[in-house]
């Protein structure tokens, strides 16, 4: 009975109750446990493999560009935002992120990105340069509007590397579509070296330009990095402007 019992537990893929009831059997004096208390037991550990599962499915579809977590940053907030809740993703607000070069920009962005991934959202990281390649060759594949979809469903996006290179029309018009399905139902993550006030400068059409930024900007918290580089010594000081 014990194997078939087993078997079918593997069958039926709850592989965590069938890992747990071969300890219990291995235990000498399981027999003192309950009924309840064993398939409680079995429960919570095959609720703990899947939400471990899951977990490791959730950050290896984010891709994000470095292994980043909250718990390492050292980080003082003037007003308004508490970097170590996921409240502002629950709200659908984005975080723009903008400093110099090296100031772990990146860093902070993924780190956020991770801790959504522990809270059970769905993330996925993109530099913003590639991203845009990927739009004029889903463009020509016909995968156009499925990598859209696909896009618009996360709850969160991280966008490096903002205002890198120039966008030409073509390129904003997929932005505009891109931030038009998330707003007010996603968050995004964008990282910039440019102030924010600069950002329309490197795009070519200034119309679309602005609808664009009104998208990503207006509800969004803005956190400008100070001090020394990143690269130097840990992340400490950030200013958050709403």
């Amino acid at each position: 009975m014990i194997h078939s019992t087993l078997d079918q537990l593997e069958q039926l893929r709850f592989h965590g109750m069938a890992s747990a009831l071969r300890d219990q059997l291995a235990q000498p004096d399981v027999d003192r446990l309950s009924f309840t208390d064993r398939l409680g037991l079995l429960l919570d550990r095959e609720a703990s493999e899947r939400d471990n599962k899951a977990l490791k499915s959730r950050l290896r579809r984010a891709k994000l560009h470095q292994m980043a977590c909250m718990e390492d940053i050292d980080y003082q907030t003037s007003r308004g935002l508490n970097l170590s809740s996921c409240q502002w993703i629950h709200q659908h607000l984005n975080i723009i992120i903008t400093g110099p070069t090296g100031m772990g920009k990146s860093y902070l962005a993924c780190a956020l990105g991770h801790k959504a991934c522990l809270e059970g959202f769905t993330v996925r990281y993109h530099r913003l340069p590639r991203l845009l390649e990927e739009f004029s060759l889903v463009r020509t594949d016909g995968r156009y509007l499925k990598f859209l979809r696909t896009l618009s469903r996360l709850d969160v996006l991280i966008l490096d590397d903002w205002g890198l290179h120039l966008v030409n029309q073509s390129q904003q018009e997929d932005l505009f579509q891109l931030l038009d399905d998330r707003i007010d139902k996603k968050s995004t993550i964008a990282t910039s070296q440019l102030p924010v006030h600069h950002w329309q400068e490197m795009m070519a059409n200034p119309t679309i330009a602005d609808a664009i930024l009104d998208r990503l900007v207006q509800p969004a918290y803005r956190i400008e990095l100070t001090g020394d580089s990143m690269r130097k010594r840990p992340l400490d000081s950030t200013e958050i402007v709403q």
